[in-house]
Parts: C-alpha cells; structure tokens; sequence
C-alpha cells in the first residue's frame, strides 16, 4: 500500500506542475576512431576492442572498423573466434586489404572451422609471389590439414581449472610443478605485481607467483617477492623436479633476453644469478636443467642455427661453468621457432614447443627421446589434441610417472585470459598411496583378531577392500588410490570402530603414511 501511494502522490505533482512531460532522450557517447587507431597502434588491443565496437554499432558497414576489430580480437588472449563475424564482414566488402582473407584464416583455424580456414588462406594466396608470406600461408594450410586428423583422435585427459586462488581475470601462464606435485611457481601480469602502472599493451608488468597444495586444493597464489621480481618483466621458465631451483626469462632495459637461476635457500629463492655467456649470447628465452644438474637445455637464437630459435643444449664443466652450447640438430629444431625445451626426470625424454614439426597452428608441444644406441634423438611427436590446439601453447611441467601435468590455456570457464590448468591422463596409471595401519586396543598388550573394510565413497562401483591386521602387531598395509574413503574395523569384545579418511591426489607429500585406529570396549 505504502508503494501505491507514493506512485499516486507522484502523479497528482506532475499534472499539476506540468500539462506536457517530455522524456529527456539517452545520450550515448559516440566513439573516437582517432582513439582506437592510438590504441591499436600501441598494440593494446584490449582497449581498442570497446572502441572499435561502438565504431562498427555506428557504420556497421565499416570495413576498416570491422577488421580492426577482428584483429584485436586475434591478437588478444580473448576468445580468438570473436574475431570471425567482424572479418567475414569485412571480407565481403570489395575494399578490403587483401590481408582480410588471411585474418580470415587465422580467426577460422582457431574456432576450429579448419575447412573454412583453408579456403580462406587460398583466397589470400592467390597473385603471391614465391617468398616468405606464401611460405607462410601454405604452412597454415598444413596445420589445418594436420589438426582435421588430430581433432578426430583426442588424447583421453581431463582439464580441471585450478580456480581464483591461483588464476586471475588477467595473464597467468608458464607453470612449472615440482616432481611430487607440492610446490607450483608461474607467471602472471596481474594487478599488484611489483611493477605497478599499466604498460603500454594494457597488461601489467610480469612478475613471478608461487603456490601449494593443502588438502587437494593449490593455496592463494603469492608473489615470490623482490629477491625475484623488480619494476620490471620477470617470467618462470623451468622448475628443478626437487623445486629447490627455478630458471628465469628475464626482459629489463639492460638485460633483453636472458636465462637467470634463483635458487631456494631455507624456504626462500635467492636473489636471481645470470648464467654465463655459453648459454646467454645473443637472445634466449627459457632452459631446463637435467635433474642430475649436469646438462642444461635451452632456446637460442644465434648465429649458426637451423632457423629462428632453437633447442640447445650445454654440459657442466668441472669448474661449475657451462660448456660451449650444441644445436640438437633438425630431428628438434626447425627452420621455424622452437621453444621452452623440458628435460623429463629420465633424463632422456625432452618435451618443447615448436611453430615448426607436424603442428595444428601457432605453437605446439611436442616430445622426443634421446637414443643412446644411435646417438639420436628420435622424432618430434605432436602431444596431440586437447593438449595442443590451434592457438599458441608453449609450455607443460609433468609430475612424477607422467600421469599429470600443468599448462596454461584459454579455455571456456576459464577466468578471462590464459589460466592455469592441471591435465589428468585419465589413461595412466593411477597413482596409489601405500598406507601403514596400526589397530590398537584399550588392553593394548592383548592379541587382537580384527577385521578392516575399507570403502570408496566416491566411487561407490568399486568392490570394497579388505584386510586382516597382524594379531599382535595390529598391522596392516593399504594401497588406495586418491579418493574419499570410510574406514570400519571390527573385533570380539570391542565396539565396532568407523572412521574418514582421505587420500589426495595432488602433492604426494600431503597423504599420510601411518594410520593409528583405537578400539573401545
């Protein structure tokens, strides 16, 4: 009633204060196309997008607007397809840059129309000379013609988004986990990183983050302070498998393309060290160690290289210095770029990125294995699809086994930008953890004759498990795989014993390894 009243009063005011209301008309501001050609030519496409958005709402038949627009889109970590309907409009206009058609292409391959990307880059090939921007083209077409095969055989894996604890509406890429799975650093180009202001690209400078897993959940994400990070970009390249030590990709004013090592000392990583001059050249961008610390493994562009980075690597001097770095030849490096190489704990299996190989766009990722009898290493294998998609993936750290591993994606769900997600083989071996169970009574010096069922509450299908302790040890060994489970143990003359437990799946060093279970009378 109270609501009616108030309407009626409002009524009586304006008839009698006015014989003629007129509606006052919406003003929308109109958009500037001179501040998205300064936007667009800093290269911060994520504040031209708004710009050029309201441009195309007004000329929607603007062919310029609308391929400015797609291109932001194709050079932001945004969802690339958006791209596609602003350069299908464009394309259909008999003004457009030739280059339209290639956009086209490009914004086609990453929505996964590989069909439609390949008729669009043969429009753009027609009337080109022979020289680097055919080359290119025809080498889009091959990865669209390679990612048709992979899409229709998928590697059987889980992706799991590790959430807003680690993950933020910006840039968090590059994670590298240790063995065990207990400790993870990474990248990210967030608000508050130790730069501060907005760069010219609309991100924040990078800096380095840390994270561990308590009860199967990664904690908030912590900058790993000033002793690693500075005004400036730092990023994660590499972590030890005994995350005791972290290679770093530094980009500063008077070190442009350079490997540094921080090391962890008591818990904390020391101020960051150059490596020497065998490693550090002319422009490299990420390493990894062997685990035995002998031999490191990095990209380089430098004279006398198969094309633009490649893959090489160095051995450790008696002295501590690194020896004259080795190119790893063409069965790894490409006249194309390769990329964030990563030595597996055998020692002999090394995982990079590569735009050249058998890839299905920008970067993918790749595997080869050292062949000691020919002194070879085998052929670069393609990770396969979902793992690797049409857009740029660089980087991937695996845990102990290779039953999981990190990467960073663009993905639906995700966060806003690339975000950090753990990959789950779902076709290796599951990974159990071997328990010691103690059954203990009230009369502990009294032998008992206990019976243990151990159910799995998560996955009900599985037959429960069952054990018979020592009777004067009261000793008992479970192998269980992560899960929740509900424990029950039953004697003569006790009062039968429930109990929870859980067994994680992520870091080993969370699980338990002894089990103590009290029986009352």
């Amino acid at each position: 009633m109270k609501h009616i009243g108030k309407l009626l009063f409002s009524a009586i005011i304006l008839f009698v204060g006015s014989t003629q209301i007129i509606a006052q008309p919406k003003t929308t501001k109109i958009a500037d196309p001179a501040d998205a050609k300064e936007h667009f030519s800093h290269q911060n496409y994520l504040a031209a997008i708004p710009v050029y958005k309201q441009l195309v709402k007004q000329e929607p038949g603007n062919v310029d607007y609308n391929h400015k627009l797609g291109v932001c889109y194709l050079r932001t970590n945004i969802n690339k397809a958006l791209a596609v309907p602003y350069l299908e409009a464009a394309s259909k206009n008999d003004k457009a840059e030739k280059s339209v058609w290639n956009d086209l292409g490009m914004a086609y391959q990453y929505a996964n129309k590989f069909d439609d990307a390949i008729k669009a880059y043969n429009k753009f090939k027609v009337g080109l000379k022979p020289g680097e921007e055919l080359e290119t083209v025809e080498h889009r077409i091959e990865t669209c013609q390679n990612a048709k095969e992979y899409v229709k055989h998928p590697v059987d894996v889980t992706f799991t988004n590790l959430g807003p604890e680690v993950n933020s509406e910006y840039p968090d890429y590059y994670p590298f986990v240790s063995l065990n799975e207990n400790f993870l650093v990474f990248t990210s180009r967030r608000k508050g990183n130790t730069g501060g202001a907005l760069e010219v690209d609309g991100y924040y400078a990078s800096d380095i983050y840390s994270s561990s897993p308590v009860n199967d959940v990664w904690t908030k994400a912590q900058n790993m302070g000033t002793s690693v990070n500075t005004r400036l970009d730092e990023q994660a390249v590499s972590l030890s498998p005994d995350g005791q030590q972290m290679l770093m990709y530094i980009d500063h004013i008077d070190s442009l393309g350079n490997i540094y090592s921080s090391v962890n000392k008591a818990g904390k990583f020391q101020r960051m060290k150059k490596l020497n001059d065998n490693v550090n050249s002319d422009f490299e961008t990420a390493g990894s160690i062997s685990p035995d610390g002998n031999v490191i493994f990095f990209a380089s562009k430098r004279d006398g290289g198969l094309g633009e980075t490649d893959i090489y690597m160095a051995r450790k001097l008696p002295n501590g210095n690194w020896a004259k770095a080795q190119n790893l030849g063409p069965k790894i490096n490409t006249k194309y770029r390769e990329d964030f190489p990563e030595i597996a704990p055998d020692g002999k299996t090394l995982y990079f990125s590569s735009q050249g190989h058998a890839g299905m766009g920008d970067f993918d990722l790749f595997q080869s294995t050292w062949n000691e009898e020919e002194n070879t290493w085998t052929e670069a294998k393609n990770l396969g699809y979902p793992i690797n998609t049409a857009g740029d993936d660089r980087s991937i750290s695996f845990t102990e086994n290779n039953r999981v591993a990190y990467i960073s994606a663009v993905r639906e769900g995700g966060l806003g930008d690339l975000d950090i997600y753990r990959i789950k083989f779902n076709d290796a071996e599951e990974r159990t953890t071997v328990l010691q169970g103690f059954v203990t009574t009230v009369d502990s010096a009294k032998s008992v004759v206990a019976f243990v069922t151990v159910e799995d509450l998560k996955n009900p299908d599985v037959p429960p498990y069952t054990y018979n302790p020592n009777e004067k040890s009261g000793k008992f060994i479970m192998a269980l795989p992560p899960s929740k489970y509900k424990i029950t143990i039953e004697a003569d003359g006790y009062k039968p014993f429930e109990d929870m437990f859980f067994i994680f799946d992520i870091g080993i060093g969370q699980n338990d390894t002894k089990k103590y279970f009290k029986l009352m009378k």
